[in-house]
């Protein structure tokens, strides 16, 4: 018959209780991890794209009423009577160029949402991975675990038999 040495049972407690604490410690880590991925993506598809799409909308607006004071101080009966255009032609260019940087951070945000939806992506794969470990692979070590720990303190609770 086989003899076996068990000594320390309560050993075996604690590290079925580490294993049990370290399963939900890195679960609420990782729904971190995973909220923090998609406030990023949200942020970079949604929110910045949409940011300067009303800027443009804005800067459009302002370059056309900029247009239409020029035009008005422009527009005269007789070319002695047109008023000084210097300053409306000024937000007329002011207004353009701003149009112009708005569109541009468009496409930038364009970009940044793609590549930035990719990396997300990219992160999140192997993050399911890890939330299995977590949430399935850890409770299911630690139950067998327990199953072995029973079965120990039955075994050591029984006579030893000398044969």
């Amino acid at each position: 018959m086989s003899t076996s040495n068990v000594r320390n049972i309560e050993s075996l407690e604690v590290f079925h209780a580490g294993l049990l604490r370290l399963s939900g410690q890195w679960s609420k880590t990782l729904q971190e991890v995973r909220m923090t991925i998609q406030r990023a993506d949200a942020y970079f598809t949604q929110d910045l794209p949409g940011y300067w799409r009303r800027q443009r909308q804005i800067a459009e607006r302002e370059l056309n009423e900029a247009k239409d004071r020029l035009a008005e101080k422009q527009a005269a009966v007789r070319p002695g009577d047109r008023m000084s255009a210097t300053e409306a032609t000024k937000r007329v260019h002011s207004a353009t160029t701003r149009l112009q940087e708005c569109e541009a951070k468009c496409r930038q945000a364009k970009a940044w949402a793609l590549e930035i939806s990719q990396r997300c992506d990219q992160l999140l794969g192997p993050l399911v991975d890890v939330v299995e470990h977590c949430e399935v692979l850890l409770p299911t070590a630690a139950d067998e675990l327990r199953t072995l720990i029973e079965q120990l303190r039955l075994y050591a609770d029984q006579p030893r038999r000398d044969g």
